[in-house]
């Protein structure tokens, strides 16, 4: 794509700007980018930003209010965490669990991390790994009062708990 402005380049700035419901692109050079005043202040620090406004941690007992705990591993703080975005050992995960969690829930959706089976598991892996997400939709089928849902997915579960429990007695 051609620069909009001299038409000699290639594009490699897109702008795109909303206005009062009005979209409107720009597809400019660096050359004619620079000269209409177009700057980019873009870092990862500034994109989480938003994502990383946690609430504050409640401070333990005999702890200060004022006062942020310091990972006695790293020496790392939650304030510096949400300026670096990065933790600096395992310990700060217990450690800023507070603040963690609902930053977490924000970014996946949830605060415990599922992963999937691999390929080359064995059947009884892939069957753990089914209940395990069986159990967890009909939890969501009994909270959302879909209970017809939840009265096949408890038939679903037993089954397979008892297909489990045929292949570990033999």
């Amino acid at each position: 794509m051609q620069c909009e402005k001299c038409k000699k380049n290639h594009a490699t700035v897109h702008v795109t700007e909303v206005v009062n419901g009005v979209k409107r692109e720009a597809h400019l050079c660096q050359l004619c980018a620079d000269s209409a005043g177009v700057k980019f202040n873009f870092s990862i620090q500034n994109m989480l930003e938003g994502l990383l406004e946690a609430p504050p941690l409640k401070p333990g007992k005999g702890e200060k209010a004022a006062a942020t705990p310091k990972c006695p591993e790293c020496g790392l703080s939650y304030t510096e965490f949400k300026s670096k975005a990065r933790l600096g050992c395992a310990n700060d995960y217990d450690l800023f669990k507070a603040g963690l969690l609902p930053l977490l829930e924000k970014i996946h959706g949830a605060t415990q991390h599922v992963g999937k089976v691999p390929p080359t598991a064995d059947a009884t892996a892939k069957m753990e790994s089914e209940l395990v997400r069986l159990k967890r939709d009909l939890d969501a089928a009994v909270k959302a009062e879909n209970f017809e849902r939840a009265a096949e997915l408890r038939d679903k579960v037993k089954t397979l708990e008892s297909e489990l429990n045929k292949g570990g007695k033999t």
